[in-house]
Order: structure tokens, then sequence, then C-alpha cells
């Protein structure tokens, strides 16, 4: 596969090494991993902006709506994420399709912290205790 396209904004290059081979499971997981925590960090910045806007409402009802519903909005999607987290591996293995062992909670919830370390502070540790396989494949980690 070729990911020459997708390149970083700072001097450190590329964000996936085109020359490295990756495993579908590699893939899936970094991939799900991110999925999920753009959307817990879009969920954090709906509750913020639903709460200043509660708070600049001044208590008239047609402005309190909106607020409250957006706040509701972003928690009603933090809860289907971490459902879908957990129940996604269980169907996966009820089907047997295989992808309940790099799928797991454990695996997603490691992975999301290597790359929040990575992509927030800029650092290249990896703190992984899930399994025998690094949490990010080597070329993933020049972010």
């Amino acid at each position: 596969m070729d990911f020459s396209f997708i390149q970083s904004a700072s001097a450190a290059g590329a964000i996936i090494d085109p020359s490295g081979s990756y495993s579908a499971a590699d893939i899936i997981r970094v991939g799900v991993s991110l999925v999920v925590l753009v959307a817990w960090l879009c969920s954090i910045l709906f509750i913020v902006w639903g709460g200043l806007m509660l708070i600049l409402s001044g208590g008239k009802d047609e402005k309190v709506k909106p607020a409250i519903n957006s706040i509701r909005y972003a928690v009603i999607g933090i809860i289907v994420i971490v459902i879908a987290i957990f129940v996604a591996p269980k169907i996966s293995e009820m089907l047997g399709l295989g992808t309940h062992n790099y799928l797991s909670p454990q695996n997603i919830f490691n992975t999301i912290k290597v790359l929040m370390k990575q992509i927030f502070w800029g650092s290249n540790e990896t703190y992984y205790d899930g399994s025998s396989s690094d949490p990010l494949p080597a070329g993933f980690s020049d972010l």
C-alpha cells in the first residue's frame, strides 16, 4: 500500500512510512483508535460549546434548548462510542471474523494513549501494556 500522500506538518516527514509493510490488523487498529480519539475530542468540544451557549443564553428558552440539546447529543455520542468499543469485539467473535483479537477495548485504549502522547506532546515513547506486539507499527511513530 502506498501511503506517501499522507504528510505531517512537522519536519518529521510522513506520518506513515510508505516503505513500511503494515498488516491489516495494524491499520484497522490505528484507524479505529484515531476515529475514537477524534470523536471523543469533538464530543468534548460540543459539551464545552453547549455549556458556553447555556451560560450566555440569559435564561431565554429559545437559546437554552439548543444549548441543552448540544450537550445532550455530545454525551449520547460518547456513550455510543464507549458501547461500540465494548460490543464490536463481541459481535466479531460471535461472527467468527477474527478481529476481536486486535480490536479489544484494551488494545484500542492503549493505542489511543500512545497516539495522544505522540500527537499532543510530540513524544515517541510508548506505554503499551496490552500485548506482546507494539501498539503502533514502526512507521506510525514519526508523528
